[in-house]
């Protein structure tokens, strides 16, 4: 493998929002990983795509691009419904997988990715690149490091416009349980994700769902679906450390308030707010330890920032996600399991589905 780590996206297409606006560019970003490769569902779009990206070769296959010699690494970044298939067609080539969150459409396909990649030694790394961000790393050392002394209660709301009663033709499929990408996995997923991980895991829970929008008005093609996915989910439980946990995520409000979590201890609180999921960045902190009278702003420290000065000043999107190769890349060169990998995703997909059983048979789950 050479120095720079040549990276081939499956779903690198001009058409992928996602990756035309994260990975591509946090790879154009850091000296560590170059764009080699791209890979689309047809050969066209593909071929327009690398040329767009100065990518130097083009795929219509997952399993042609990473058996390429000119590339080191694959991401997959498409439709949580092809991951499965996408991972399992890489594998013959035995090199390291980046794959967006979720990992599977459920977790019995999550189950099966990691011990592919686990039983082959492939490096390996999930999405869940809130872990990266530096507001979530300042303040996971700093409930670690006692700023709030004992943590009592902590609660997180998230509230997004979306996926809610309206959507269009591109975002029917998060309408429907059955593919895996929907309000609880994907929202729900990297924020619950990132409060586990400033936190400590949920020891036990309870939780209620709900449909308030039975159906989605697909407003580009003036076509009205049944949804079957939940727009509205509401957690309470205990954490590893008994702190007490509340969470409400919601899609399809009017006017959208964004993220909130609030961190309690007995001598100090911690919050943070975003304008929208936690992934996205644009994190405001503030903070009062033992000796403060009220809330301050809390500034990160520069070297929770392990990006090129370049992206000193984006806001998180593109920074996240560059922060993640990065770390990825360290993970392949030096052996090292520092990413979130398929192991995580898993615990992730186990995490939702105690959420589910709770709230389908209102029982409190024990984790």
């Amino acid at each position: 493998m050479s120095k720079k780590i040549r990276a081939g996206i499956i779903g690198g297409s001009v058409n992928n929002g996602w990756a035309k606006g994260t990975h591509i560019p946090a790879i154009e970003h850091l000296n560590e990983v170059e764009l080699t490769a791209v890979g689309t569902s047809n050969m066209e779009s593909a071929k327009k795509s690398a040329e767009a990206f100065q990518a130097a070769h083009a795929f219509d296959k997952a399993e042609d691009l990473a058996q390429h010699p000119d590339v080191d690494m694959v991401v997959v970044s498409v439709n949580v419904q092809e991951h499965y298939r996408a991972v399992k067609a890489i594998l013959p080539a035995e090199k390291p997988i980046y794959c967006e969150w979720p990992l599977g459409s459920n977790t019995t396909e999550a189950l099966e990715m990691q011990d592919w990649v686990e039983s082959r030694q492939l490096n390996n790394a999930i999405g869940l690149q809130a872990r990266q961000a530096p507001a979530v790393n300042y303040v996971k050392d700093l409930v670690a490091d006692g700023y709030v002394g004992k943590v009592l209660s902590a609660n997180l709301k998230i509230s997004i416009d979306g996926m809610g009663g309206v959507g269009d033709k591109a975002s029917a499929y998060l309408y429907d349980r059955k593919t895996g990408g929907n309000l609880f996995t994907i929202v729900g997923g990297h924020n619950l994700d990132a409060f586990t991980y400033m936190l400590g895991e949920f020891k036990e829970l309870s939780a209620v769902t709900a449909q308030q929008f039975p159906e989605v008005e697909l407003v580009d093609i003036q076509k009205v679906m049944e949804k079957t996915t939940d727009d509205q989910i509401l957690i309470t439980g205990k954490l590893d450390n008994d702190a007490v946990a509340n969470v409400h995520i919601q899609g399809g409000v009017k006017h959208q308030t964004g993220l909130t979590i609030e961190i309690f201890g007995d001598k100090g609180t911690i919050v943070l707010d975003a304008p929208a999921t936690i992934q996205f960045g644009s994190h405001q902190l503030r903070g009062a330890g033992p000796d403060d009278s009220e809330l301050q702003e809390l500034l990160i420290p520069d070297h929770y920032y392990r990006v090129p000065d370049s992206l000193k000043n984006d806001a998180g999107f593109v920074l996240n996600v560059a922060q993640a190769h990065r770390t990825f890349a360290k993970d392949i060169h030096e052996g090292t399991s520092q990413a979130p990998g398929f192991a995580e995703a898993v615990k992730l997909h186990q995490l939702l589905d105690a959420v589910e059983k709770a709230a389908q048979t209102g029982e409190r789950q024990y984790l």
